[in-house]
């Protein structure tokens, strides 16, 4: 009797899980977290604390602070009153309420009065929060205050750009040169960053700095999977994602004793240049060396490490690592194959995509918020660890969908409130807005965490990569779209202007939600899908036990971009 076809793509997956399994199996035997883990570890954790440093620098430096239409004629005109006079000239020259029009108030002959209205070309700055912003220094203000958000978007642009083409690079050359390359061109762009002349070379270097950025995320990031064990990978990962939260705090404190830009941005480049130095402290992954063939270079690494762990390991044991043939990679068009895969996939794209959009945009408008803006960032940093350490502990209890449906049902009523405070509460209550704000950010940075991990168990063997890889560009397209939310406020006429970005990431939550409960199956405590079959028998419902290592691994091992 002829057992059950298996296809060519099924052989290869089983040949190389055998590898893995031996890989793996040597870790064991040297330490799967050990000396010489513990020691790598540190800087593939610090790596996060300056991708934090590079992206939310941006708070600071492209802040737009209040701002007016210069005087025309009065030299020494400073955003706030010098005098009497002064006062007197800013009332008449200035229309209420206005930060880019100036008015020109004549008086004929007969005694009439006309007033006529026009747009100014240079303005004053109130520098009592920031001494200096590239906002201030070239004027992105008024009819240019798209010049703000598109130099925001480049960065988060050079990031999908790197993290689609440079990933395929680290595969194919190794995670070290890619390393070592994106780790020069961050560092290089942070510092001509400080010696910005015009817009346009302000907008071309922060380009490159996110696609050094995104390069060194994925190779710093994989080398430190790559070198511990399946059971303690979960150690980097958490390790790594406080890392970011760290890097939000210092830029806080950093901000709030730098006021001026080009100094902010030397100080974030300073805290950067001990990448420089990665080449002499992270070696290539022995398992990319090992599927590429060297093993040479990987035994010797592996020898390495045993000794620094104070494990013996035999030459018996390394000559048994064999590199057995690249398994074919999986087509993207394979997501769509069945239309319940295809519901599925599209729907956790845009979990991805509202997750991202309204992180970033809450993260990078902080400056809008009722409050200090330094206390404000600082607030989400310690938020987002113990949003971490929460979903660590819950995710298994409760399971995904649970607990991502409370997330988002937390996330839909604090922008409800907020809402409600902009448009019905007294002024001097406003700072309950930050309040919702920030607890509504709570179920965001949740909700990130756990669509990690959904996303990996959602998709089969076979496509879990592609899907997650996918994913997580979707997140980056959100990314894109958040600096431009701040603009709904000035298409947006009314009363209703400065809750029309709270009322896009309410309909965003609210789709997502839907989404989420009708078509995405709870896929806690079920085995992982092998084949787009499995993926097919997914249902609403949990099934059998999974170890939980397995599972923490998962939630561990990766990070946003």
């Amino acid at each position: 009797m002829l057992g059950p076809r298996v296809t060519g793509s099924e052989q290869l997956g089983e040949i190389k899980r055998l590898f893995e399994m031996l890989y793996d199996d040597v870790l064991k035997l040297i330490g799967e977290f050990g000396r010489y883990q513990k020691i790598l570890s540190i800087p593939v954790c610090i790596e996060p604390l300056s991708l934090a440093l590079m992206v939310m620098v941006t708070v600071f430096s492209l802040a737009t602070p209040p701002h007016r239409c210069k005087l025309p004629g009065f030299e020494n005109d400073t955003y706030h009153q010098q005098s009497d006079y002064h006062g007197n000239l800013i009332n008449q020259s200035i229309p209420q309420s206005s930060s880019c029009l100036l008015r020109n108030t004549t008086v004929d002959k007969y005694g009439n009065m006309t007033s006529v209205e026009y747009k100014c070309g240079s303005w004053v700055y109130d520098t009592s929060t920031y001494m200096s912003t590239l906002v201030t220094e070239f004027n992105m203000v008024c009819d240019d205050d798209i010049l703000r958000n598109n130099a925001i978007m480049i960065t988060f642009l050079g990031l999908v750009f790197s993290c689609s083409i440079i990933s395929n690079f680290a595969d194919r050359f190794g995670r070290y040169p890619v390393m070592v390359i994106s780790n020069v061109l961050v560092v290089t762009s942070a510092y001509l960053l400080v010696w910005t002349p015009n817009y346009i070379f302000l907008v071309i270097v922060r380009f490159f700095v996110g696609i050094g950025l995104g390069g060194q995320l994925i190779a710093i990031f994989t080398i430190g999977v790559e070198i511990v064990g399946p059971s303690k990978r979960r150690f980097t990962g958490v390790l790594f994602h406080l890392g970011w939260c760290l890097g939000v705090l210092v830029i806080a404190m950093l901000g709030y004793c730098i006021r001026n830009w080009r100094y902010l941005q030397l100080a974030a480049a300073v805290l950067t240049s001990h990448h420089l130095f990665y080449f002499l402290m992270l070696p290539e992954s022995p398992r990319w060396l090992l599927t590429r063939g060297q093993l040479d270079k990987a035994r010797t690494l592996i020898k390495k490490a045993a000794d620094i762990n104070k494990t013996i390991i035999t030459d018996d044991v390394l000559l048994k690592l064999r590199v057995s043939e690249t398994p074919a990679t999986a087509k993207f068009w394979k997501l769509c194959s069945t239309r319940k895969l295809t519901a599925r996939t599209l729907a956790i794209y845009f979990v991805w995509f509202s997750v991202s959009v309204t992180y970033f945009g809450i993260m990078l408008n902080l400056e809008f918020l009722v409050g200090n803006i330094y206390l404000n960032l600082s607030l989400t940093a310690v938020i987002e660890v113990i949003c971490y350490i929460f979903v660590m502990l819950m995710v298994d209890k409760s399971g995904r969908k649970k607990l991502i449906c409370g997330c988002y049902s937390l996330q839909i009523l604090s922008l409800i409130a907020v809402i409600f405070i902009l448009l019905y509460v007294p002024p001097d209550l406003n700072w309950l807005m930050t309040v919702f704000t920030l607890i509504g950010q709570c179920g965001t940075i949740c909700s990130f965490a756990i669509v990690w991990l959904w996303t990996s168990e959602l998709f089969p063997t076979e496509l879990r990569n592609v899907g997650t890889g996918t994913g997580s560009a979707s997140a980056r397209v959100g990314a894109l779209v958040a600096p431009y939310l701040e603009l709904l406020s000035k298409l947006v006429p009314g009363r209703f202007k400065e809750v029309s970005p709270f009322v896009f990431f309410g309909i965003i939550c609210m789709v997502c939600l839907v989404l989420i409960v009708c078509v995405l199956p709870e896929t806690n405590k079920q085995k992982l899908p092998d084949t787009v079959d499995d993926a097919g028998r997914l249902e609403h419902r949990s099934g059998e036990t999974r170890d939980k290592d397995e599972t923490v691994e998962m939630l561990g091992t990766n990070s946003k971009c």
